[in-house]
């Protein structure tokens, strides 16, 4: 076994995947094994003592100041949801540095702030990945070898817990893997983006010379399956189905360890996906606020949102931003 690859963890304190991630890391997590060639060395939370917490239960060493763990570790990932209209500000010391780095979804609120990392990350070099946990399933790719089957597509739609919502891009990053990275309009329909009772999310997919426009369609409802897509083409259809198991284990292994692997070879050089489309994946998540929030619904095209809008921000105050001065 080579040496182990020396990881940061970022925002481990509140709504972050990391204590999940942690789990299907550390020997004495819920898997008993260590899984991967990555360790978690430090830690930092914008909360002082959930760092310290965190750095007590996993072992690792928490530092005071965001940009602290230069020098100190190979990678870094952002595991948090609360962050992110801050990510840009936050990754940025790293990417400048050259050390690669995971970006928290849904990646940046305003197209703006992306762009300045994703040139940061090409002026550097910096290896950067930014996914969701959704495009990491094995289902995505199984259900895009099938397509070619369906002939002409007609219609996609689907059900998805009513739970996933902030997090319902994680489903709509799905959709951009199994069905193409070409969405051009976005309508998102709901009582509120941030904690839904209801929301029909819908993507107009361009065409092209064998296959016209087609929309897909997702639902929101309490008691459906964690995702349930259905796909109608002219030569057939086809289903598929995401669950999530009961078992703590089972869930680590087969919805978090796929990611985590994906994000080692990151790390190690091989990137995941382009900065293109990350930046066409961000497009999509903000065309579908900017539909509910400014346009009452109505499709809007992706690049329609402007550069400098931004959603509203689950926790306007989580951060001072005076640590970034100077």
């Amino acid at each position: 076994m080579s040496k182990k690859i020396r990881l940061g963890a970022l925002n481990v304190g509140e709504y972050s995947f990391w204590p999940i991630w942690a789990e299907a890391l550390i020997p004495q997590g819920t898997l008993g094994t260590s899984l991967l060639n990555m360790e978690i060395t430090h830690c930092w939370d914008v909360n002082p003592q959930l760092a310290a917490e965190f750095a007590a239960k996993y072992n690792c060493q928490p530092v005071d100041q965001y940009d602290a763990m230069l020098g100190q570790v190979d990678a870094i990932a952002f595991g948090g949801f609360y962050e992110i209209p801050w990510q840009h500000l936050l990754a940025r010391p790293y990417v400048e540095a050259g050390v690669p780095t995971y970006l928290s979804r849904p990646f940046a609120y305003r197209l703006c702030d992306l762009d300045q990392i994703l040139d940061l990350a090409a002026k550097h070099n910096t290896p950067l990945m930014a996914t969701s946990v959704f495009e990491h399933f094995p289902h995505a790719n199984i259900l895009k070898n099938r397509l070619a089957d369906l002939g002409v597509i007609k219609s996609v739609y689907g059900n998805c817990c009513s739970n996933e919502y902030p997090a319902h891009f994680h489903i709509q990053f799905f959709l951009l893997k199994a069905l193409g990275y070409e969405p051009d309009q976005v309508s998102l329909l709901t009582d509120d983006e941030r904690q839904c009772t209801y929301l029909q999310d819908t993507i107009l997919f361009k065409g092209t010379d064998d296959q016209p426009p087609f929309l897909a369609t997702l639902h929101t409802s309490s008691d459906t399956p964690h995702l349930h897509l259905y796909v109608v083409g002219d030569k057939g259809d086809e289903s598929i189905e995401v669950s999530r198991s009961t078992d703590p284990k089972e869930t680590l292994y087969h919805f978090f360890a796929p990611q985590l692997l994906d994000m080692q070879r990151a790390f190690q050089g091989e990137p995941y996906q382009s900065f293109d489309l990350i930046r066409k994946k961000t497009q999509m998540f903000l065309a579908g606020y900017y539909s509910h929030l400014e346009k009452g619904g109505s499709f809007v095209a992706l690049d329609s949102v402007p550069l400098d809008w931004s959603p509203r921000h689950y926790k306007p105050g989580w951060i001072d931003e005076s640590m970034f001065q100077g």
